[in-house]
């Protein structure tokens, strides 16, 4: 077990769990298939999936034969995982920890930190720490995914509120962006059967070009980012960044 440290994304995450429904299983499918491909895995493979949240990617990675290691901040997540696998038994072990506190080095073959996981923290840093520990847990050679919102299309198509519904949830949203550390400050109102739930949510939005730059900086090569899984170049139309780098052999 590693360190556990507060922060918003302890009440924030429990409380969150219903989203995890907005990504139809079509979608997730496909997207598997092109990381599998995209990061050279195989059967026998050994991914690092950080955070891993329920395992929306771990199960069917773990499914294609590939040995998936799940890190994660939220307890129920990983119950809610561990559960699941005592009937799958897949290749999936688990690990409660800070994403920026894992301590493994120079054992995967891959790794990824998907759905806008990344930016969570106030000292930059700490964020940059996130992907040195990437970095530091991979295979001379391995690669890594970055997966996270586009800032520039933030800026460009910013909305101050929003809502929408999963089921009898109600979900608000209020927003403001401080232009200065690009750190989108969130509201959430949940809302079901008259009772709310109200949480907050802080994460530093990166462009591409920044995103370039950290990955230089712990040591990544062979840099390349996409829009979506059809490899369409990142331009400020593009809501998602698919980033890949590679540790040098």
């Amino acid at each position: 077990m590693g360190v556990v440290t507060k922060g918003w994304w302890n009440e924030f995450f429990p409380t969150f769990r219903p989203l995890f429904g907005i990504k139809p299983p079509k979608e997730t499918n496909a997207e598997v298939k092109y990381f599998i491909k995209k990061l050279n895995l195989k059967k026998g493979s050994k991914f690092l999936d950080c955070p891993c949240g329920i395992g929306r990617i771990s199960f069917p990675m773990a499914k294609k034969g590939i040995s998936v290691h799940g890190v994660d901040v939220i307890q129920s997540y990983l119950d809610e995982i561990q559960k699941k696998n005592e009937c799958l038994k897949l290749p999936i072990t688990l690990e409660l920890n800070d994403m920026r506190k894992i301590k493994i080095k120079n054992k995967f073959d891959a790794g990824a930190n998907l759905w806008t996981s990344f930016g969570f923290f106030e000292k930059e840093s700490d964020n940059l720490l996130c992907l040195k520990k990437m970095y530091e847990a991979l295979k001379p050679g391995g690669k890594f995914l970055l997966h996270v919102i586009n800032r520039d299309w933030i800026v460009k198509y910013f909305e101050p509120k929003g809502w929408f519904n999963i089921g009898d949830l109600k979900v608000l949203q209020s927003r403001t962006l401080d232009l200065a550390t690009s750190t989108n400050h969130d509201t959430w109102h949940y809302v079901k059967d008259g009772v709310e739930k109200i949480h907050k949510s802080h994460i530093r939005m990166y462009a591409y070009h920044e995103m370039i730059v950290m990955f230089k900086k712990v040591g990544f090569v062979d840099i390349e980012g996409y829009s979506n899984i059809k490899e369409e170049p990142i331009t400020i139309n593009y809501r998602m960044m698919f980033i890949f780098g590679t540790k040098p052999k």
